[in-house]
């Protein structure tokens, strides 16, 4: 939470360190931290961290797929991401023959490599605080429609002049709650190739026991390559393509790291809520995680239970298993981060100390935003049951909400883009999983809604009605029906849709969404739009009271810088956590056969041998992660870690699960974030793999 930082300027409830560690830095602030950075062990300048008119490390970051970050570490396009940021292509291409999420997978030659239709990396050309163009002609007698329609004047205005300047994509967003507006200017490459990725007991070491927890012991990285047009532009998949030839190119040291050294993340994290009023973290840490944290242990459960019993159904789900396990998980740390450092009673006396200092209309905004969370809540609750059981946990009716148009229309002309995404679903859907799933999420939203149960859960379950039956009835649902549903949706397109929308799951499905749509979105709208506006007017506030150049903007999925140290922590009395791993510690966690701690035989064998090559530490162990106190977030994985050079030395991929509150509270003694070592990674690519053509791309650093 900011708000401590910023009253009165002065730190009230933080230690000086936070300074030297809180912060996501749009690119274009760093020239007002560069003098702290320096002071922690940086050498270079921010001009060759970010610069519009010159070549800088900007250059070589990249937004992969819109959902993780990536980097060029070679001169002919190599990138570099998480292997969780690749797992969907990698899964792609995995078969029960050919299963590259258990095998690995190198391309040996560029004709190997893999292409992804529907994978792009997007490069940042500048960014620009456009404020003042943006609020133009914007004033305090304004309704709320009329500020929201000339912003949108504006905005269209700005980006059409821009088109004329440069043919790149852009993007206006506000941060500081609508206070301040920036312009994104990007270029997108859409060929992108899956060049190379561990095995998953490399790359997913430890899987769900380990994940968002220290001391960790897992290679989360995986490779691809960029390809454009003879001219280095961006183009479509084709075979004529060649490699892109950066701007820039990461250097990658192998000096490794040490407590206490100065490092930086360069990347794009997601979503970020750090000025919110102490009652809306009290009501996501103490009401809306723990029901929502509840129902994915539902799915969670009966999922796995699917999949080691199928070698297929592991393949079909492995992806969403992991997907759906990382906000769980997260939910979890974040309710014990919290309540550990008092975060919420921290928040709310900042919040006591802003009532004195601030002026009337700030402190009404912030008394109006109290009234609005209590009025909130079981709206709040009915939003989060319906996204996470119908919606998020229900694959069926999530296929069907996204075709209904065509179900109600049987239109013959769009048979065909219906018959594609019947494809991509009846590739990794196990009805007997979802019908599963469902029966316990439907149930739960029965009991848990209590007096406010919705209309549509009563008819589907008055007189005893069994979900168990619905999946079996609709003959749409099960892969091994497809080839007749293929046949139908061609001969007679208007009478498969007729038969879905007759189904019982079908009705189900609209009666959910309905309920959402008609029931709970107006009132959520109206509860969220005040909130919305008494939270910018209380944003402001805390700006008119603080120094702005200390107020970094909350993370939205933009280019961001945060530094930190390398440091280890104590998560609780007594423990103190160090701040590197080896494969010594991979090799102890060993369980031969487990989905989570199971080794490839060579991995065994390299290290009985002590096989390392150039990759070990001064210690003559091979260092696999390290820990730091850069400020990160979902969107950050796959970022790249630099030391004071500027020089690669890491991959970021995760956060410790004590501090996994930093996206609403960050405490700078225990919120870490958690690093692949680039020795590692070089090491399972160039000894373990033998893919060193690929370590011959690169500019390495002894």
């Amino acid at each position: 939470m900011r708000l401590q930082r910023i009253i009165a300027g002065a730190l009230i409830f933080a230690s000086a360190n936070t300074l030297a560690t809180e912060g996501m830095w749009l690119p274009y602030m760093l020239t007002d931290r560069e003098q702290e950075m320096k002071e922690m062990g940086m050498m270079i300048s921010a001009e060759e961290i970010y610069s519009i008119n010159n070549g800088s490390l900007k250059d070589a970051i990249v937004s992969f797929g819109g959902f993780c970050t990536g980097e060029i570490i070679s001169d002919q396009g190599l990138v570099l991401t998480n292997h969780h940021c690749g797992y969907g292509a990698i899964q792609s291409h995995s078969t029960v023959e050919h299963n590259y999420l258990e095998d690995g997978y190198w391309a040996k030659e560029r004709a190997g490599e893999l292409a992804n239709p529907d994978l792009f990396v997007r490069f940042v050309k500048y960014i620009e605080d456009v404020s003042v163009q943006i609020l133009e002609g914007v004033n305090d007698e304004m309704s709320d429609q009329e500020r929201a329609e000339k912003i949108e004047e504006n905005k269209k205005k700005l980006i059409e002049a821009r088109r004329a300047e440069n043919d790149y994509q852009y993007e206006i967003k506000e941060i500081y709650y609508g206070n301040q507006f920036i312009i994104v200017a990007s270029v997108s490459y859409n060929d992108v190739r899956l060049v190379g990725a561990p095995p998953s007991s490399i790359g997913k070491y430890g899987a769900d026991t380990d994940n968002w927890v220290w001391p960790r012991h897992t290679g989360d990285f995986s490779m691809f390559r960029i390809y454009a047009d003879a001219t280095n532009q961006p183009a479509e998949y084709s075979e004529e393509n060649v490699p892109f030839k950066p701007y820039r190119s990461l250097e990658i040291s192998l000096s490794g790291t040490q407590p206490g050294d100065f490092t930086f993340v360069y990347g794009f994290p997601g979503r970020t809520e750090e000025y919110l009023p102490a009652i809306a973290v009290d009501q996501m840490i103490n009401e809306l995680n723990p029901m929502k944290i509840e129902i994915r242990e539902m799915i969670l459960d009966v999922t796995k239970q699917y999949m080691l019993s199928d070698p297929q159904t592991k393949i079909q789900y492995s992806s969403k298993y992991a997907s759906t396990a990382n906000a769980w998980k997260k939910w979890i740390g974040q309710v014990e981060g919290v309540n550990r450092t008092h975060g919420i009673d921290s928040i709310k006396a900042a919040e006591t100390v802003f009532k004195q200092k601030a002026d009337a209309e700030y402190v009404e905004a912030l008394d109006q935003l109290y009234a609005l969370y209590t009025e909130g809540i079981e709206i709040f609750k009915q939003r989060d049951r319906f996204i996470e059981i119908a919606y998020s946990g229900n694959e069926a009716m999530r296929f069907m909400w996204g075709i209904r148009d065509w179900i109600q229309s049987g239109d013959e002309e769009g048979a065909d883009q219906i018959a594609q995404r019947l494809e991509g679903f009846y590739k990794n859907y196990n009805p007997s999983v979802d019908s599963a799933v469902a029966i316990q999420t439907f149930d739960f939203w029965m009991q848990d809604a209590n007096t406010n149960t919705p209309e549509f859960l009563e008819d589907a379950f008055e007189d005893g009605v069994m979900m168990d039956a619905y999946y079996p009835n609709d003959f749409f649902l099960r892969p091994n029906q497809k080839e007749r549903v293929m046949e139908l949706l061609e001969e007679d397109p208007e009478e498969l849709a007729e038969e879905i929308q007759e189904s019982e799951i079908y009705e189900l499905m609209m009666g959910a969404f309905n309920h959402y749509i008609n029931d709970v979105l107006p009132e959520l709208r109206r509860i969220q739009t005040q909130i919305d506006q008494q939270q910018s007017v209380f944003m402001r506030g805390q700006m008119m009271i603080g120094d702005p150049k200390e107020i970094y903007p909350d993370a939205n999925s933009t280019l961001r810088i945060t530094y930190g140290k390398v440091e280890g922590f104590e998560p609780e009395d007594g423990i103190t956590y160090n701040t590197h791993t080896y494969l010594d510690g991979v090799v102890a966690k060993y369980v031969p056969g487990d989905y989570e701690f199971d080794l490839p035989n060579r991995v065994l064998e390299l290290f009985e041998a002590k096989e390392y090559g150039r990759y070990a530490a001064e210690n003559g162990k091979l260092p696999v992660c390290f820990i730091a106190s850069n400020h990160t977030s979902g969107g950050n994985s796959g970022s790249p870690v630099l030391n004071g050079n500027g020089q690669l030395i890491g991959l970021n991929f995760d956060r410790v699960w004590e501090g996994t509150m930093s996206d609403v509270y960050f405490d700078p003694s225990i919120c870490r974030n958690i690093m692949v070592d680039i020795r590692y990674v070089l090491w399972v690519t160039d000894v373990y793999a033998g893919a060193g053509h690929l370590i011959e791309e690169m500019n390495i650093t002894e």
